[in-house]
């Protein structure tokens, strides 16, 4: 018993392992150091950057997933105004056409408005041409047929035989004027009448 003592003390070579010595308490005090250095500086900084990291991911997932969402909604939103963009160029078109149509129909009235507007106007003054022409030639008429009956005679005509184929001429142009005929046939009236009044006249200076 007392050489096993002294061996322990003296640290032979045959020391017992289950008894700590010097050497493993300092490594025991080392290791507990180092690992409190390690816990308390170490490891939160590390532990927050984990964390930092993580909550980066996150938010990048979320921020993704949103705009996943608001990428869906905008092509929805996308689709919505094509489709309301179509039925506008439709109706747009059916409102052009239709306006068109309404606007040839407007422009075809007008058109055959003044038509017949620059029908009734030609007529008119086709008329007061006509009628004209018709005083012209009735103030002309009892000098043509003076002078065809001279001319037929080959001899002037009396101041008495004169009047009286005016008169007749003016009576002849009065009641052409009260019956209604073209111009042409009134044209050929007055013709007939004036070979008439140079007939007469010539039986008159025979007799």
């Amino acid at each position: 018993m007392s050489g096993t003592t002294e061996m322990l003390a003296g640290g032979g070579g045959n020391q017992n392992f289950l008894l700590p010595n010097g050497t493993f308490i300092f490594e025991l005090l080392l290791f507990v150091l180092v690992f409190f250095l390690i816990s308390r500086f170490i490891v939160p900084p590390i532990r927050r950057a984990l964390e930092e990291r993580a909550e980066r991911v996150r938010r990048t997932q979320r921020e993704k997933e949103e705009a996943e969402e608001q990428y869906a909604a905008a092509e929805r939103r996308h689709e919505e105004t094509l489709h309301e963009a179509r039925g506008s160029a439709s109706q747009i078109r059916d409102e052009a056409r239709a306006s068109a149509r309404g606007t040839a129909e407007e422009l075809r009235g007008q058109a055959e408005s003044e038509v017949a507007e620059v029908r009734q106007r030609g007529e008119r003054e086709l008329a007061d041409q006509r009628t004209r022409v018709r005083q012209d030639l009735q103030g002309q008429l009892p000098q043509l047929a003076t002078g065809l009956a001279e001319k037929i005679l080959g001899r002037p005509l009396s101041g008495d035989h004169s009047r009286t184929v005016d008169e007749y001429v003016t009576s002849i142009d009065a009641d052409s004027n009260g019956r209604s005929g073209a111009s042409s046939s009134g044209g050929r009236e007055t013709a007939g009448t004036a070979a008439s009044g140079s007939g007469a006249v010539t039986g008159a200076e025979d007799g």
